[in-house]
């Protein structure tokens, strides 16, 4: 008999549609079980809205977080749901963990910046590395950024030689252990706009770019770049390369929501758990509107943490 795994979701914001996600999630058949933690009531509340009468699925459980926990706002139910998902991850309860969104403004202390899930559960986790944030369009492609949630200038400091050829040393690690595929061809693209142009437009390029993929060829790395990033996610290269890597986050992620905004999926690499996420926000606006909610996203982030796990 063979044991049906368990995937751990965090339901995210309570304002916003994670919770649209989880009610409606339990219409669907699934191949594995999924624990969902978050704020019962909130939920059942979130289904009568939706028009959904009974939330039972035998694949899905509820943990309400806030049984046995002092919880004052939102904020902490937030927080607690993150931390209870990965706890049971840590503990071999569940072989993956699923975010759903979050508002990282309304985390936010002025003690306690929130910049998103990635750091947050590398902060949990005490994580050796500095995770990647990838993003997997078609269950295919792979869109990697050189780094996560940080001003646009914290980002052009951090193209860096060194800091450079670790990254893409961890990427291409993470890619042949953990998506197994044994020889990564992979593309990064520049920083400046037609990848400099020979110090036209900036010297990145040639003083932190080139050195650091030439080094990482040496060590048997499949690398090719710097490409112009306005460029890279054209369909040969995505048949070409299993993974493109850009210089920030924004750069990555306006190609890629534009092809793939209701099917991708955030996948956190260089965790010692493994993580996936929808690729959206919270939509409040979209909050109880049924209709036009897409679920396929979720889907894609359950099916992949679940895959990855084999």
């Amino acid at each position: 008999m063979n044991h049906i795994k368990t995937l751990a979701v965090s339901a995210g914001d309570p304002d916003g549609i994670g919770y649209d996600l989880c009610a409606l999630l339990f219409k669907k058949n699934l191949n594995y079980h999924v624990d969902i933690y978050g704020d019962k009531e909130a939920l059942l509340s979130r289904a009568k809205l939706l028009g959904i009468k009974n939330l039972h699925n035998e694949k899905i459980k509820i943990y309400d977080v806030k049984n046995n926990k002092q919880i004052k706002n939102k904020r902490e139910l937030v927080l607690e749901s993150i931390k209870s998902a990965t706890k049971s991850c840590i503990q071999k309860k569940s072989i993956a963990l699923v975010t759903l969104p979050v508002n990282k403004e309304k985390l936010s202390t002025s003690k306690n910046l929130f910049t998103g899930h990635t750091e947050y559960i590398a902060e949990l986790l005490k994580a050796r590395n500095e995770p990647i944030m990838t993003f997997i369009g078609n269950k295919k492609i792979i869109v990697a950024t050189n780094t996560t949630h940080m001003s646009l200038l914290n980002a052009i400091k951090n193209v860096e030689k060194n800091n450079l050829i670790n990254k893409l040393q961890l990427l291409h690690s993470c890619i042949k252990n953990q998506l197994k595929i044994k020889y990564p061809k992979i593309l990064v693209t520049g920083l400046n706009p037609h990848a400099g142009e020979n110090n036209l437009f900036g010297n990145e390029e040639s003083k932190h770019i080139i050195p650091a993929i030439n080094k990482l060829k040496e060590l048997d790395i499949h690398l090719d770049g710097p490409v112009p990033a306005d460029t890279a996610l054209l369909k040969n290269n995505m048949r070409k390369y299993d993974c493109i890597y850009y210089m920030y986050h924004d750069q990555a992620l306006c190609a890629f929501k534009t092809l793939f905004f209701d099917t991708g999926v955030n996948l956190t690499l260089g965790l010692p758990i493994i993580r996936t996420s929808v690729d959206h926000g919270t939509a409040e606006e979209l909050v109880g509107k049924k209709e036009r909610i897409s679920i396929k996203s979720f889907l894609n982030a359950l099916d992949i943490a679940e895959k990855l796990s084999h």
